[in-house]
């Protein structure tokens, strides 16, 4: 049987018309050492649409840490119903900050999470700036998604605290505007689990405070993403999330899974080293039921979408869930 992903114009109803997307679209960003550009893309048709900040990797491939990448998830979230906007963060290649002399450089891991807050703080200005989403964006209902060092930023603005190397002190970027997110093979915990490399050129993975992300989250973890130049623990280390947080929480343990999730970044990445069309498309259901449900748009989609995956896909992923 061939596999293949099915986009939804709204989950649960046929298909009824195609997305729109903009972009670039530029936000005034003050003291930011480039301009703040993003997507907007969402579907043409639907009404309410909850937001969705998607937060980018930090990967080698030139686009895919961009606005430009996460095509495939970005549009597929969309088509499941919610206005998905993706930011370009200053650790993009296609900026050129990343060896700038910054006190950041290279990840800007506390400007990443200030650029969602940022774009959550314009969001009535940005939405009346694009009209085809006018006057259909739910600007109280918020969630974020971030893979990889999107994930990291996607915990910080959920509630988790990493240790500022230059201060020695927690940093607490929480946005209450955001009610649920996901992280998707998001760095663990540091410490002993960090290589000495790891802990040398990205200090501030050295000390990450999950006990207080208190928000409810789905954690994304390939069971194969051994993230060897990061850390000494294996696959696990991207479960951290999930394990050391309070709940709710929930983990999606992919199963084959390697740092891509079978291409999660965006349409044949060249990163991607587990390229699979069915891995990607289980993800990327589960990521959407579960905002849904978070959101409000469908308190049954989550509960829906992982009795499919235990009866006909049991082999791509195993759900865990704790309250």
């Amino acid at each position: 049987m061939t596999e293949h992903i099915t986009i939804p114009t709204h989950a649960g109803e046929p298909l009824s018309g195609p997305l729109i997307s903009v972009a670039p679209v530029a936000l005034p960003a003050e003291g930011r050492p480039a301009e703040l550009q993003l997507r907007v893309t969402a579907p043409m048709t639907d009404r309410t649409l909850p937001v969705v900040v998607l937060s980018h990797g930090h990967g080698p491939s030139q686009y895919a840490s961009s606005l430009y990448g996460y095509a495939s998830l970005a549009n597929y979230l969309a088509a499941s119903g919610f206005v998905v906007l993706q930011p370009t963060h200053p650790d993009s290649l296609t900026l050129g900050l990343r060896s700038a002399d910054h006190p950041e450089a290279p990840l800007y891991w506390r400007t990443r999470a200030h650029d969602v807050s940022r774009v959550l703080d314009h969001l009535g200005v940005l939405v009346e700036f694009v009209p085809q989403v006018a006057g259909r964006v739910d600007v109280d209902n918020v969630a974020v998604v971030g893979h990889s060092m999107g994930g990291h930023t996607a915990g910080m603005v959920l509630g988790a605290r990493p240790r500022d190397p230059a201060t020695g002190e927690p940093v607490n970027a929480r946005d209450e505007r955001i009610k649920a997110g996901v992280m998707m093979a998001a760095p663990g915990r540091g410490g002993d689990a960090l290589t000495p490399n790891a802990a040398r050129h990205y200090p501030v993975l050295a000390d990450t405070d999950f006990t207080t992300m208190t928000a409810p989250t789905l954690v994304v973890a390939g069971d194969q993403d051994h993230a060897r130049h990061l850390n000494v623990i294996g696959a696990a280390w991207q479960t951290d999330a999930y394990h050391l947080a309070p709940g709710p929480k929930f983990l999606l343990d992919v199963h084959g899974g390697e740092h891509s999730l079978g291409g999660i970044s965006g349409y044949d990445v060249a990163e991607t080293t587990d390229e699979s069309l069915p891995r990607t498309a289980m993800v990327m259901r589960l990521t959407a039921a579960f905002l849904r449900t978070q959101l409000g748009l469908d308190p049954q989609a989550w509960t829906e979408e992982t009795t499919r995956l235990a009866r006909a896909s049991a082999h791509l992923a195993t759900v865990s869930e704790k309250s």
